[in-house]
């Protein structure tokens, strides 16, 4: 499953241009306060931020959006991008550790949170033939792996993802259940389950996603999915 663009709200537009473009040296557009959005370059994925007060849902909540995301790195540079992501940010911990590895994914990961409380990891799959000899830096972010999908209903939301053609990954529960496969994934977690290596609940937030082969995904502030894949599929 190849993520081709992801969009997500945020009520610190200015704050993630910044943070995004100079702390972690990023290609992002020019800020466009009238439209209340910018565009962040993550590889072949192109990501979206969107000023919350335009999504409908907004006058309806009161707590500030964040999601959760994964960009997939080189197999060979975890070390080297720990580094590189310890010199710019604070890495999240789970208490004692701050990077995991996946013996059943056969990965490592590490999460920090971006100013508006996005949980961003970084992932290297090892079982992927996509190696890079020169030195790491934000150039050699490959493309968005995951995103979370939280939902009421693990289950169905999985059932409604498969109507559009994607598969379940790995083993799945009631509170967690990968779709997609190591290149992209929806990560469906139930609502109010904490986020790995966070101390963060999953909470419903409105996002879009355009899916190479699928079309573009819309979910709305319930986790339900309410358009269907258009054939509107930009290829990179």
């Amino acid at each position: 499953m190849i993520i081709e663009e992801v969009s997500f709200y945020t009520v610190k537009l200015e704050e993630l241009h910044h943070f995004y473009g100079v702390t972690l040296g990023m290609p992002v557009s020019e800020l466009q306060p009238s439209e209340g959005t910018f565009t962040l370059q993550a590889g072949t994925t192109r990501m979206v931020f969107k000023q919350w007060s335009t999504a409908p849902e907004a006058a309806n909540r009161t707590v500030e959006p964040f999601y959760h995301f994964a960009w997939m790195i080189p197999r060979n540079q975890f070390q080297e991008a720990k580094q590189w992501a310890a010199s710019r940010v604070t890495l999240s911990t789970d208490g004692e550790r701050d990077e995991t590895y996946s013996t059943n994914w056969d990965s490592h990961s590490l999460y920090f949170e971006d100013p508006a409380g996005n949980i961003v990891e970084l992932i290297a799959h090892h079982r992927e033939n996509n190696e890079q000899q020169r030195a790491f830096s934000a150039a050699a972010i490959l493309q968005v792996c995951e995103i979370g999908l939280v939902s009421e209903d693990v289950p169905a939301a999985v059932k409604e993802l498969e109507k559009v053609g994607l598969a379940r990954w790995g083993e799945g529960s009631d509170t967690f259940s990968p779709v997609g496969d190591r290149r992209g994934l929806f990560i469906v977690v139930k609502q109010e389950r904490v986020w790995f290596f966070s101390s963060q609940k999953a909470l419903i937030f409105p996002l879009e996603a355009v899916i190479r082969d699928v079309g573009r995904l819309q979910f709305d502030g319930n986790g339900r999915l309410c358009r269907q894949p258009s054939t509107l599929v930009r290829h990179f």
